[in-house]
């Protein structure tokens, strides 16, 4: 058997692996050297596997391409793209959550990708409306979602930023990223219980995360992928998290600048004071800061 086979691991049920190969799905094991090293597989990850049973489409998995990043909550390798879903209303725009998602997720060296939704309850004249061109004017890719309308420009474009990639969706609670799932996904629910019946033939069907093929591209399914944590990061890798951040690094007078209120010659305050830099990210920056420092201080003790 050809041990030298790639497929992309979608999901994993207990022990099994259901790894995609040439538009088959094949349900595969680790071998045990790969158990032994303590190698954990997940989902995403490009594995090397054999065919054992072609008819039942049954593999073993022999090892596992190295991984260009990964998230350990829920555990999610080699993504191309972390879809921040935000409502613009009920509940409303929460500009220090998008934002502390948008610097974890460019910690991690992962490509944002902003989707605001609820569009339909605020008017065209809103005030949010000027803090979208802020995180446009920086380079981030941002789409306007109305769930309501079943397609618009919007919505072409959105799908289209997610052909041929790997992309896992987060929001806040109630900010509507399960309803754009299933926007993209029809019928996710009952897909996920019609899919674990099919495969796991009355195995215990629960599921952490999934990927699904959806318009040339895989959607990350990942319930409980809701919040970020500061607990991890420290002040100086936040201090290079936004994009904008890293493009001017070594242009503040001190190396180890900080960006804060009491940082002298800093670029970009500077570019807070010319509106180069959006000053309501930049606010939500120190606040970060703040609670990193508290952090910090309780670790002490």
């Amino acid at each position: 058997m050809d041990s030298n086979l790639q497929g992309l691991i979608l999901k994993i049920v207990s022990e099994y692996c259901y790894v995609l190969f040439e538009n088959e799905v094949f349900e595969c094991k680790a071998i045990g050297s790969l158990r032994h090293q303590q190698i954990k597989l997940t989902v995403g990850d490009l594995a090397f596997f054999e065919i054992l049973d072609g008819v039942n489409k049954k593999g073993s998995i022999t090892g596992i391409q190295k991984r260009r990043n990964e998230l350990k909550r829920p555990r999610i390798a080699n993504i191309d793209q972390v879809v921040i879903v935000t409502s613009v209303s009920n509940p409303d725009f929460a500009s220090y959550i998008l934002n502390k998602y948008l610097a974890f997720v460019e910690i991690l060296e992962i490509k944002p990708i902003l989707a605001f939704t609820k569009t339909d309850l605020i008017p065209h004249d809103h005030e949010f409306l000027k803090e979208i061109q802020g995180y446009k004017k920086l380079g981030y890719d941002s789409f306007l979602i109305n769930n309501k309308v079943e397609t618009n420009d919007n919505w072409e474009a959105f799908k289209n930023i997610l052909k041929n990639k790997i992309s896992v969706f987060t929001g806040q609670t109630g900010a509507g990223k399960s309803t754009t799932l299933n926007h993209l996904i029809p019928g996710l629910s009952e897909k996920t219980q019609e899919i674990s019946k099919a495969l796991n033939r009355g195995r215990h069907t629960t599921t952490k995360n999934e990927l699904f093929f959806v318009n040339n591209g895989y959607i990350g399914d990942t319930p409980g992928f809701s919040s970020f944590e500061l607990d991890n990061v420290s002040q100086t890798e936040l201090s290079q998290s936004y994009q904008f951040f890293k493009d001017n690094l070594g242009k503040c007078k001190f190396r180890d600048c900080l960006h804060i209120e009491s940082s002298p010659q800093c670029f970009i305050k500077r570019s807070v004071e010319l509106r180069d830099f959006p000053e309501f990210i930049y606010n939500d920056y120190l606040k970060m800061i703040e609670e990193i420092k508290k952090i910090e201080s309780r670790k002490k003790f």
